[in-house]
């Protein structure tokens, strides 16, 4: 380890999905460094995730305005501190530069984007130029708190199994093409109900309440919408035998807690955010126009409508399909 970073600072500062997508990353440097040193630096709402990782030695908890210029001191000073080796900067903007570089941390490996491998990949190549000899594992690993867990445990130990997770929000996100419709979900809902006699558990924030309020009239529900915190949302999705979603931060956190998962996708590229992992598949549209990655769609742009039509064209049979093979 001599020629190597004894001590080095990841960063990640985006969406749940994304800091999900690096853990590959860091996981992979401490395998086979063990020696390593290892500190993370996110905002606090992705914390939770990283907090109870055993590859992880310091979260380091930021606020985006620490990176304003007349504010950045403080932080600037907590970095120097900690005297970094390395940076592997998987936020590469000019802020979080300029707080490195001033913290004196020569060496920063910085992420490029790029759609031609999937993110998980794609962070790791970033790491895999200096740390030659790591391997990229097949699967993702996420540790939550026991507090967590027993939460999770004791909200669904007397539920019918199997367990399988609607994550039916997101519908007032910025990007469209990621949401499946209501009636859709209330299709697919009676018909996993006939098949397989468990429950549905419903998951999603305050905000999407009023939208996915009809799935609670499904036979056998129990709905956590609007009820618990990130990482309780996390662990119940944890606790269950299997989740419907469509591209969003909780199914690349259910696919790295290894929980069987099929992913609906419209307009995002599944060679970029495609579910990883053994025990899980995705289902993209069969329109022509996807993967367009365009925040508004171009066929609704203008209306009322809240549901992209290539979400719309994906068939309940085809999730249902695929349910089966995935319980089995």
């Amino acid at each position: 380890m001599s020629k190597l970073a004894d001590k080095i600072l990841v960063i990640r500062l985006g969406a749940i999905g994304d800091v999900v997508h690096t853990m590959n990353t860091f996981r992979a440097i401490k395998k086979q460094y063990p020696d390593v040193s290892i500190h993370y630096m996110t905002t606090k709402t992705q914390a939770c995730f990283l907090e109870n990782d055993p590859d992880i030695e310091k979260v380091v908890v930021v606020d985006k305005n620490e990176f304003k210029f007349a504010k950045s001191k403080p932080l600037v000073q907590r970095l120097k501190a900690e005297n970094y080796d390395l940076v592997i900067n998987l936020q590469p903007n000019f802020k979080t530069r300029f707080v490195c570089f001033m913290a004196g941390i020569k060496k920063q490996l910085l992420y490029k984007k790029t759609f031609k491998r999937h993110a998980v990949d794609n962070f790791f190549q970033t790491a895999k130029k200096y740390y030659k000899n790591i391997e990229l594992a097949a699967e993702m690993s996420l540790y939550l708190s026991e507090e967590a867990k027993d939460f999770a445990q004791k909200e669904l130990a007397a539920l019918p199994r199997p367990l399988i997770i609607f994550n039916a929000g997101g519908i007032i996100s910025p990007r469209q093409g990621r949401t499946y419709p209501v009636d859709k979900w209330l299709e697919l809902g009676n018909i996993l109900e006939q098949k397989f006699k468990g429950t549905i558990i419903l998951t999603g924030t305050q905000d999407d309440y009023k939208f996915l309020n009809p799935l609670e009239k499904l036979p056998s529900v129990k709905s956590f919408i609007g009820k618990t915190t990130l990482e309780q949302n996390a662990a119940i999705i944890g606790a269950c035998d299997l989740m419907i979603s469509g591209e969003s931060g909780p199914l690349h956190i259910a696919t790295a807690l290894k929980v069987p998962s099929v992913g609906l996708y419209g307009s995002m590229p599944i060679s970029r955010t495609g579910t990883y992992g053994n025990s899980c598949v995705s289902i993209k549209s069969d329109m022509k126009c996807i993967p367009c990655n365009r925040r508004k769609c171009k066929y609704i742009k203008g209306t009322d409508e809240i549901y992209a039509p290539c979400m719309k064209s994906i068939d309940v049979n085809a999730i249902v399909e695929n349910v089966e093979k995935l319980l089995k």
